[in-house]
């Protein structure tokens, strides 16, 4: 079987080798990916936690058969045979001398098309309201829950779509009815009137160092007002930070990486300097050990939380939820109704027919919180 080159022109990240993964699965062929490039305002464009160790493009999180994302055409020599290949048009001049067949993405709205180059439809999908393209939203019933996304809605809808489309497969599994706001952390009101008729707010991930500050007055606000939180990677960072606010002579500690000149810091480079990035064991503990079993968890950081810390960490409430080898990889408040933050991304590995069990228990409490 020769190779399949797809040359997919999306302008967005979470777009990009959509149609490729998808089709890929359903062959069952390997897929390897062309690094694209991408013009917009996208921070979180390669933020995708593969097998391989590594971060890709953010829309390969759908591929169940991803090998490797490579940044030359030449790279591309130790590819399987009958393998499938994603590409920009930017890598099209450069891929033209290899043998293969070509197929073309075409993107209309929430429409994706797989064609020809004769312009044959080979393969077609439609995105729902969560930007799910292989599932759709299931009926629901009761109040509207209403939860609170820090980031813009550009930044999660086209640049990293995993939590949203995470959010949607918990929502079908509960048959519930949820209504997203999307919020900036760095233009936050002053008295942080976007959490006003919320019941619940998730912390996300990200690579902007912009979105900290903020994150941190959200955690110590939600903390305060008993509003489930959930908090992922970045997000468990400002959580863990919050916490360690809390303790007097500490209420300046923030992330090294997002000020390095702070007095205290809550989160430091690793001692070797690794980037500890790939999917690794994560076995909860505690409170958390009641919400989720053992299961592999998706990590990208480089920094981690200081351990000279861990007393004010655990001042008052604070409870370590998970741990491997002194890295901290979970963190809890007893006295809340759901206030967990997880240093991995669970919401890489939720799919339509099986949330991630962290995701439901997340929607569950918000269920009894009032807005």
């Amino acid at each position: 079987m020769t190779q399949t080159f797809i040359v997919d022109d999306s302008p967005y990240p979470a777009r990009f080798g959509v149609a490729a993964s998808l089709w890929a699965n359903a062959q069952q062929r390997p897929l390897w990916s062309l690094r694209p490039a991408f013009s917009g305002d996208f921070p979180d464009s390669h933020q995708h936690v593969c097998q391989a160790g590594y971060c890709v493009t953010s829309g390969l999180w759908l591929s169940d058969t991803l090998r490797e994302e490579v940044a030359q055409v030449s790279q591309l020599a130790t590819a399987e045979p009958g393998c499938v290949v994603v590409l920009s048009p930017a890598h099209s001049a450069a891929t033209a001398t290899l043998p293969g067949t070509r197929l073309y993405t075409h993107h209309e709205g929430d429409t994706l098309q797989l064609l020809t180059a004769e312009r044959g439809v080979v393969a077609h999908w439609q995105a729902d309201q969560w930007g799910r393209w292989q599932a759709q939203a299931q009926p629901t019933q009761g109040a509207t829950l209403h939860i609170g996304l820090a980031g813009r809605e550009t930044d999660h809808c086209l640049g990293y779509p995993a939590i949203v489309a995470a959010l949607g497969d918990a929502a079908d599994a509960l048959g519930v009815r949820v209504q997203l706001h999307f919020f900036a952390p760095a233009t936050l009101s002053e008295n942080l009137a976007e959490l006003d008729g919320l019941n619940g707010v998730i912390l996300p991930g990200g690579s902007s160092m912009a979105a900290v500050n903020g994150q941190i007055r959200l955690a110590g606000a939600t903390n305060q007002r008993a509003l489930a939180t959930l908090g992922l990677c970045l997000g468990m960072q400002s959580m863990a930070t919050a916490l360690v606010r809390q303790t007097p002579g500490f209420e300046q500690a923030n992330l090294a990486e997002a000020a390095p000149d702070a007095p205290c810091h809550s989160f430091v480079r690793f001692d070797d300097q690794r980037h500890r990035c790939g999917v690794l064991p994560f076995i909860p503990l505690g409170l958390l050990s009641n919400l989720m079993p053992p299961s592999g968890m998706h990590y990208n950081h480089r920094y981690v939380f200081n351990p000279a810390l861990r007393t004010q960490l655990c001042a008052g409430d604070g409870q370590i939820s998970a741990e491997t080898d002194g890295i901290i990889e979970a963190i809890s408040l007893s006295n809340h109704p759901f206030w967990h933050g997880v240093q991995g991304h669970p919401e890489l590995s939720s799919r339509p027919q099986a949330p991630h069990p962290l995701f439901c228990a997340f929607l569950q409490a918000a269920q009894i919180t009032p807005a």
